[in-house]
């Protein structure tokens, strides 16, 4: 089985679900993985002064291959809606034919990719929708391309693979062929025995008498500043630890107790959970689009037996898992506070954190896709 997968994340980007699954699938027998990246638009490569818009090919092992189509000749996706000749997809497509008529099943991780495959109809297709792409972006006229090409696409596929209850019901009423597999834990975050200077900085400061809130992964329009501030101006005792990608204008250091630590590599995400008293899943209550998110984030705190305090979602619900404390307001929050030394943790023996991990970790989520892929598409 060959599979041309569309990841809408970069290979050597930080590990996510579309990296986790194809290294899985490769990994079972008979299975090949073309791992296609996103071409990156010669003008973007001008205006941060790299050569990232080139062609690029690795090879993992014998059954999983990296490749990048060459953006030279191309603009960015948003100028698609003013391309009626679709230009704008002629060399891609060029650079795709071979790989396209070798595989058996075309994988598409984000309907950004529908334009280069929308024409072809002797292959299978297969949508992993991770996510609302729409309520992802603020980019307004990329919101009205992922809208119309992700319809199509829901129509268009042989197999709809949704990762949250709300995308799943949605995806049910267009498409048939639809299932839910939810995100999953990486096994290797468990391993905590890494340098890392975040947890040097936080040990230090635990040993200092501080009580240590964390939250790590990207920060962006949905995340909840009011809540970390409101943690901090509860107790003095109290730090926030934010370890991520800051794509606010917002200024963390103003604040002398919320540290904000740059991204750091996947192999450290552990270490540093491991030290956090309490984890955070700090979402604006403001958009039902948050219950579209499965919340993968909280998989990683589970994985580590850590109380959580996470925003109340359709998903955050359905997780139904003990040591995860669920709020709608900011009061809620302060009454958790209250009694922060006696929140109770998810797992009480090691047995049934054991259990959880093998049943929740990216390899369980493999195999099913595996079985989806078998009983619908052969």
């Amino acid at each position: 089985m060959k599979i041309l997968y569309f990841s809408p994340i970069y290979w050597g980007d930080l590990k996510q679900r579309p990296q986790h699954l194809a290294e899985e699938l490769a990994k079972m027998p008979g299975i090949h993985i073309t791992f296609v990246e996103p071409s990156i638009s010669i003008l973007n490569s001008i205006v941060r002064q790299n050569s990232d818009y080139k062609k690029r090919e690795q090879s993992v092992n014998d059954s999983l291959r990296i490749f990048r189509p060459s953006g030279s000749l191309r603009l960015p996706r948003s100028f698609e809606s003013l391309d009626i000749f679709h230009w704008n997809q002629w060399f891609e497509k060029r650079q795709l034919q071979d790989l396209v008529s070798s595989a058996d099943i075309i994988w598409l991780g984000s309907p950004v990719f529908y334009p280069l495959i929308k024409h072809i109809n002797h292959k299978k297709i297969v949508f992993d929708r991770m996510d609302d792409y729409v309520f992802l972006t603020n980019n307004a006229l990329m919101k009205k391309l992922l809208k119309k090409w992700e319809l199509e696409l829901l129509a268009k596929a042989d197999l709809v693979i949704s990762t949250s209850n709300d995308l799943y019901k949605h995806s049910l009423t267009l498409n048939k062929q639809s299932y839910l597999v939810k995100n999953a834990v990486d096994a290797a975050i468990l391993n905590i025995n890494v340098d890392s200077l975040v947890v040097s900085d936080l040990r230090r400061l635990k040993h200092e008498g501080y009580h240590i809130f964390g939250y790590v992964g990207a920060i962006d329009h949905w995340f909840d500043i009011e809540m970390v501030k409101a943690i901090i101006e509860f107790d003095e005792r109290f730090i926030v630890c934010l370890v991520g990608r800051n794509n606010l204008t917002y200024n963390f250091g103003q604040h002398s107790r919320i540290k904000y630590y740059e991204p750091v590599p996947k192999s450290e995400i552990g270490a540093i959970i491991e030290v956090f008293d309490v984890c955070l899943y700090p979402f604006l209550r403001n958009s039902d689009r948050i219950d579209t998110i499965n919340p993968v984030k909280i998989y990683e705190y589970l994985s580590l037996n850590k109380v959580t305090l996470a925003v109340e979602s359709e998903e955050t619900r359905l997780l139904n898992q003990e040591g995860v404390y669920l709020y709608n307001s900011l009061e809620e929050i302060r009454q958790y506070l209250i009694d922060i030394d006696t929140l109770q943790l998810p797992f009480y023996d090691q047995g049934q954190l054991e259990n959880f991990v093998v049943n929740n970790d990216w390899k369980a989520r493999a195999k099913t896709i595996l079985e989806l892929l078998i009983k619908e598409l052969q």
